[in-house]
């Protein structure tokens, strides 16, 4: 019997605390210079497409498809959207029960361990690629896809450098679902204009506008926004080539918040905080909050994602101020705009080797096969999604909110991993998001996943609970710099972070 889709969050019961898997949190700030494709008008699968039952290699005429899929999954289109008619189409296409099991993203992490606990873990699931991705490999929790990932048409289509930066250990554990995204610094263009003012190419330049805003522009409350200030990714104007986290410099893992240029962080961030230059309230911010106040057309600065969020950012302002100007800035001097880590979709190392080949063959290169699966997963379903004009493939309302799109299902169409085969399902895309787009592949700079530490592991809740309470003391004055900096070092010393640099590094 066909399993039946799932389409629950599942109930935390306090008796399940045990877990097989341990979690671990934290940002790393690497360059590995991976780029994403460009922002050009991008071109989908189509529905005459060969389903992956009738593959065409000899090879895949030996992998029996699977009969059902079993995929958790905490982001990508809403219930409200229509999952139920994509689940549908799915099986429609491919002949394979797909039991979609959606969980909430604030307790994704937990009830995935509770899978685990319980000895019911999902086929397919997603892994934050910075650090989660090691700590489940550490474990043996997932399956090890080297081969079936290294021996298929889909590796070769991919960047190379997406795939090096996925390594653990030298090893596949999974596919991305889509590049990386990348953070840019968006700033009202309106307000420069107002006040004469170039677009900023220094520091000192970029300190002038925030100043300029805060003093001239009468409705900036907020000259600049972050949801918080330990991310060296919402704040590379500050930052610059500090990072707050391990960080690789030239092949070398390195603590990053104990290196001498955390100084000049810091001094930057403590003194435009005391000059209101940032958000007063930026210690306890949220994305949420920092969105809204945008919104609200009260911020002059705001660094977020490139692509889709540049429209969003762009639209959502001029609601409420039609005759707002958003522009994707290009760095400033010293700084460094980055791609976050993938999240990458792996399997459960409880299934063996047939079935996992089949699940990879018929559900990963399906996703990202050129044709009908690709646009499956990143459109979703014809005339419920999406409709063809011409050569077009047009986004229709979005069933939760009629007044915008649906601009993808599960995979972002301007940020697949593998080139598209066809040419009648392009896009046309929002000047905000080609242009954020535009400025983040020039010059983002591609974080790699952690590799594995197991002191890491045990130290790492409270190594970010020390680094993020003496960015704050020191953000507000509470501490010197120079005695946040004694203070890490001397709790560096009694967590041992030496032998996380070690074990990083392979020592």
């Amino acid at each position: 019997m066909r399993n039946k889709k799932k389409l629950t969050s599942l109930m935390l019961t306090a008796a399940m605390i045990t877990t097989m898997v341990a979690g671990c949190g934290g940002n790393n700030n690497t360059p590995a210079n991976t780029t994403t494709p460009a922002p050009t008008t991008t071109a989908s699968g189509s529905n005459n497409a060969t389903t992956p039952a009738a593959t065409t290699t000899a090879a895949s005429t030996e992998v029996a498809k699977p009969d059902s899929i079993h995929w958790m999954v905490h982001d990508g289109m809403s219930e409200e959207n229509g999952t139920a008619q994509w689940v549908e189409e799915f099986e429609r296409l491919t002949g394979i029960d797909l039991n979609l099991e959606i969980v909430s993203n604030n307790e994704y992490n937990t009830i995935l361990e509770l899978a685990f606990a319980s000895g019911s873990v999902p086929d397919v699931f997603d892994l934050n690629g910075e650090q989660k991705l090691s700590v489940y490999a550490k474990q043996k929790a997932i399956y090890d896809m080297t081969s079936l990932i290294e021996s298929s048409d889909l590796y070769g289509k991919v960047d190379t450098q997406l795939w090096e930066a996925l390594r653990i250990d030298g090893k596949l554990y999974g596919v991305p679902k889509e590049v990386a995204s990348g953070a840019v610094t968006y700033i009202r263009k309106d307000w420069l204009d107002r006040l004469n003012m170039k677009v900023p190419t220094n520091y000192q330049e970029f300190t002038d506008m925030l100043r300029a805003f805060k003093d001239n522009i009468e409705e900036c409350t907020v000259p600049l926004t972050s949801p918080g200030v330990f991310n060296t990714q919402n704040l590379p104007e500050f930052y610059q080539d500090a990072a707050t986290d391990f960080v690789k410099v030239n092949g070398e893992w390195i603590d990053g918040f104990a290196q001498e240029n955390m100084v000049g962080a810091m001094t930057r961030l403590h003194d435009a905080y005391a000059e209101g230059l940032i958000d007063l309230e930026v210690i306890t911010n949220t994305t949420g909050v920092c969105r809204d106040q945008w919104y609200g057309g009260s911020v002059g600065v705001f660094n977020y994602w490139g692509g889709n969020w540049g429209q969003t950012l762009t639209e959502r302002l001029q609601v409420n101020v039609p005759e707002a100007d958003v522009l994707a800035m290009d760095p400033i001097e010293g700084a460094t705009y980055l791609f976050s880590v993938p999240s990458v979709l792996v399997m459960s190392n409880k299934i063996d080797d047939d079935r996992a080949a089949s699940i990879y063959k018929y559900f990963f290169e399906y996703m990202h096969d050129g044709g009908e699966g690709q646009v499956l997963f990143q459109s979703g379903v014809e005339n419920l999604h999406w409709k063809q004009e011409g050569n077009n493939l047009v986004p229709l309302p979005s069933l939760s909110k009629p007044e915008e799109t649906l601009r993808k299902a599960w995979i972002t169409p301007w940020m697949c991993i593998s080139p598209l085969e066809v040419t009648d399902k392009n896009q046309e895309l929002h000047p905000a998001c080609v242009d954020s787009l535009a400025v983040i592949n020039k010059f983002g700079v591609q974080k790699p996943a952690f590799p594995v530490s197991d002191t890491l592991n045990k130290i790492s809740a409270d190594l970010k609970i020390i680094r993020e309470e003496i960015l704050a003391k020191v953000l507000v004055g509470d501490m010197t710099v120079e005695e946040g900096m004694a203070k890490y070092k001397e709790n560096a010393e009694m967590l041992n972070v030496q032998k996380v640099v070690d074990e990083l590094n392979g020592k």
